[in-house]
């Protein structure tokens, strides 16, 4: 008896871990566009993410005609022995920053802002997607 159960709960798993969808695809970071928005990215995204000077490294997602969607992990040091941040995912339309809203807000609009296999990605944060 206790035979045939492992047996049946074997097949469910391997059912279950088999048709699971396979991880969200990265663009390649060594593309020369990929890099080429990458640098664009990092550029802009200090001024838009901390309101100023700072540096950012960036891990771009993909791209959805003029929408890239990325994560960004920025710093700043406002004054002396004082350095703030952010890590967080990003969607840069054109030169237009959307960045999602906080705590109970976070989830859905991950999911506006977007596409639906990658907003599960962003939410499930398995730590591939950042720089």
């Amino acid at each position: 008896m206790i035979r045939r159960h492992a047996v049946w709960l074997g097949l469910a798993i391997g059912l279950l871990t088999g048709c699971s969808e396979p991880p969200y695809p990265l663009p390649d970071r060594n593309a020369a566009d990929v890099r080429a928005e990458e640098d664009r990215l990092v550029t802009l995204l200090p001024v838009e993410l901390l309101g100023g000077p700072g540096t950012c490294e960036v891990r771009l997602l993909g791209r959805d005609g003029s929408s890239s969607f990325a994560w960004a992990h920025c710093e700043a040091a406002p004054g002396a022995g004082v350095v703030s941040g952010v890590s967080i995912p990003v969607r840069v339309d054109g030169d237009r920053v959307i960045q999602p809203g906080d705590g109970s807000e976070y989830s859905a609009s991950v999911r506006r802002m977007f596409p639906e296999r990658l907003a599960e990605a962003v939410l499930d944060d398995d730590g591939r997607l950042r720089p």
